[in-house]
Parts: structure tokens; C-alpha cells; sequence
């Protein structure tokens, strides 16, 4: 058995569910895990996640921000600081986050330390408006 568990600091999203396969935005780029996968951990970057649930045809998604995955024999553990699942996302706010974001960056003098926030922030909004948009074409 291919088992994914997604958990953050605030929440257990899944738990030892049997999967297919399981997507991560890992820090350099995506990762596609099926079983048999070689063992590995690895950073994680902002993005969706997807996973297929054993004997579904339809993918699950999450956005998630930063972390860690462990890949073993037995499954995929995901380690996250943030994750929201589509039916969390309110699509006008995180517009309007993106408009004013854009705003922000052109006419605010920010720190190196606030950079690097501001861009993991964007890039999560950024993801949840991918993730929501792309379900609404399917």
C-alpha cells in the first residue's frame, strides 16, 4: 500500500489515505511520486500539490507553502506550513491581494527580509488562483 499524509502546524489535511500518485511543487520544480519511488526528503516550494486517491479518477488538490516531504516505501509524508484546499479559497480577496500586492511592490522601498516574505506570500496567492481556476476549466 501507497500511502500520502498532508499535515501543517494548525491541521491533519490527510492521513494515511491510499493513493496512486502524489505531485509536489518540490523547491526546484515539480515531483511526481508513484509507488516504488526511491526513498528521498526533500524541500518543498509554493504550489499545488495533487494526489489521486486508490481507484479514483479525479485528482485532489492543495496549495501548499513551503516544507518538507519524505518519500519511503510506504507512502508520502508532507510536511507544510500552510495548505488550503480549493473550497477554502476566497477567490475576490486573493485578487484583490494580488492587485495591491502589485501596487505595493512598485511603490514601496521593502528590506531584503521583506522581499523574501512578500514573494512566498505572492506566489502562494498566485497558486491559489491557479489551482481554483484550473478546476473551474476542467
Amino acid at each position: 500500500m501507497f500511502k500520502l499524509t498532508i499535515v501543517t502546524p494548525e491541521r491533519r489535511l490527510l492521513v494515511n489515505q491510499e493513493v496512486d500518485e502524489v505531485t509536489v511543487p518540490g523547491f526546484k520544480g515539480e515531483l511526481n511520486i508513484l509507488p516504488g519511488h526511491a526513498p528521498l526528503i526533500t524541500t518543498l516550494g509554493t504550489g499545488v500539490m495533487r494526489w489521486k486517491l486508490k481507484g479514483k479518477e479525479k485528482q485532489d488538490t492543495a496549495v501548499i507553502s513551503w516544507g518538507y516531504c519524505q518519500v519511503s516505501p510506504e507512502g508520502v509524508n508532507v510536511l507544510a506550513n500552510m495548505a488550503d484546499l480549493p473550497e477554502e479559497i476566497d477567490i475576490q480577496a486573493t485578487r484583490e491581494y494580488l492587485a495591491q500586492s502589485e501596487k505595493r511592490i512598485m511603490n514601496e522601498l521593502i528590506t531584503d527580509e521583506d522581499w523574501t516574505q512578500f514573494q512566498r506570500e505572492w506566489a502562494r496567492a498566485r497558486a491559489k488562483l491557479d489551482m481554483v481556476e484550473g478546476q473551474a476549466k476542467k
